[in-house]
């Protein structure tokens, strides 16, 4: 069984839930007493402090650097919040939107159980989803908050409008079992709940 749904981007005017709119160290140093010319000392330590200064500088620059990149946009199919897959349902999102995104699938009573980072122009595949009816919401914006469950800067939040339903049937040596497929895109109708709606809590 398949279903391929299409879904709008942010300009394509459907519900917005809220969100703003775009678009000290120590060191410890030991002296030994030398008789060194007073113009030799300082004309020699001086280039050698300058170096390794900027060579710490340099260390401290990467490794800011490589902390908030992967702080900040992880990778697709970066799990947030995940439980047991074990089931056979495929949930396959294609992110056609300029902007990353966070899905979050919710059981019925819209507990999260999944919430998967899905990078602008990506692609990504839920495996092992139990059978049963969910519900899917979406996040989008820029610089993920890991902490707060939430991008510091939201452009939107989304609920999908369709419950999703998962189901797995035995047919002889065969076993058949639900694949949705939903493509994020801009398009002229909405297929989003409209109104106002909670976004479930995904924060660590």
């Amino acid at each position: 069984m398949r279903s391929r749904s299409s879904l709008p981007d942010s300009r394509a005017g459907f519900s917005n839930q809220s969100g703003n709119s775009p678009f000290s160290s120590s060191s410890i140093v030991g002296s030994v007493q030398l008789k060194w010319p007073a113009g030799l000392f300082y004309e020699r330590r001086a280039p050698l402090i300058r170096t390794l200064v900027c060579a710490a500088l340099a260390v401290l620059l990467l490794c800011t650097l490589c902390i908030c990149q992967s702080a900040e946009r992880p990778e697709t199919g970066t799990y947030i919040r995940d439980t047991t897959r074990n089931g056979y349902g495929l949930l396959v999102v294609y992110n056609n939107w300029t902007m990353d995104t966070v899905a979050v699938l919710t059981d019925r009573w819209d507990k999260p159980k999944v919430a998967v980072y899905l990078r602008a122009k990506d692609a990504l595949e839920i495996e092992g989803i139990r059978d049963g009816q969910y519900s899917l919401y979406f996040t989008i914006g820029d610089g993920w908050n890991s902490s707060a469950g939430k991008f510091n800067h939201v452009y939107g939040y989304y609920h999908y409008n369709d419950p999703m339903i998962f189901e797995t049937d035995d047919v002889g040596d065969e076993i058949e079992y639900t694949i949705l497929e939903l493509d994020l895109y801009e398009a002229d109708a909405t297929n989003f709940m409209p109104g106002r709606f909670q976004f479930p809590d995904i924060s660590s």
